[in-house]
């Protein structure tokens, strides 16, 4: 239902994102995203709007994503309509801290994101994160998702 084009478009997003976190460059982060974006983060926080997630996010990588990097370890795309589409997204980080200074294990994630095509361009409209418990999930528990 989607472009070849639009594909490859969707899939850069995720580039996109993690060239932006580990680069700690939240307004190439917020150029990624709708004015309106839902973001809902890893411990259950709802941002709403560009310019919230934007600040949100340059106030942890000035403290415990200071160092972070991340992975994107897969993407599976799932067209809803020609210009919307749901993606999960597996990612994993690195080098990040506690809010108190210690170091953190590496996690692995997903992401859920609703990307919208707007103006010809693909932007990320609603996002939501999770940690992958693996005590919980394991292998066959996940569906396998290109890279």
């Amino acid at each position: 239902m989607i472009s070849t084009d639009d594909e490859k478009a969707i899939k850069n997003l995720g580039h996109a994102f993690k060239h932006a976190w580990n680069t700690h460059n939240m307004d190439e982060l917020a150029a990624i995203v709708t004015p309106g974006i839902d973001f809902v983060h890893v411990r259950g926080g709802w941002l709403g709007g560009r310019d919230v997630v934007r600040k949100y996010h340059a106030a942890l990588h000035g403290a415990q994503f200071r160092n972070s990097t991340l992975r994107i370890e897969g993407m599976s795309i799932r067209p809803l309509t020609p210009d919307i589409c749901i993606c999960h997204v597996n990612w994993g980080m690195s080098d990040e801290t506690n809010p108190d200074g210690t170091p953190r294990q590496p996690r692995e994630s997903i992401f859920t994101w609703v990307v919208h095509k707007m103006d010809g361009h693909w932007l990320i409209d609603a996002a939501h994160n999770t940690n992958i418990d693996p005590q919980v999930v394991t292998s066959t528990h996940r569906k396998p998702v290109s890279p």
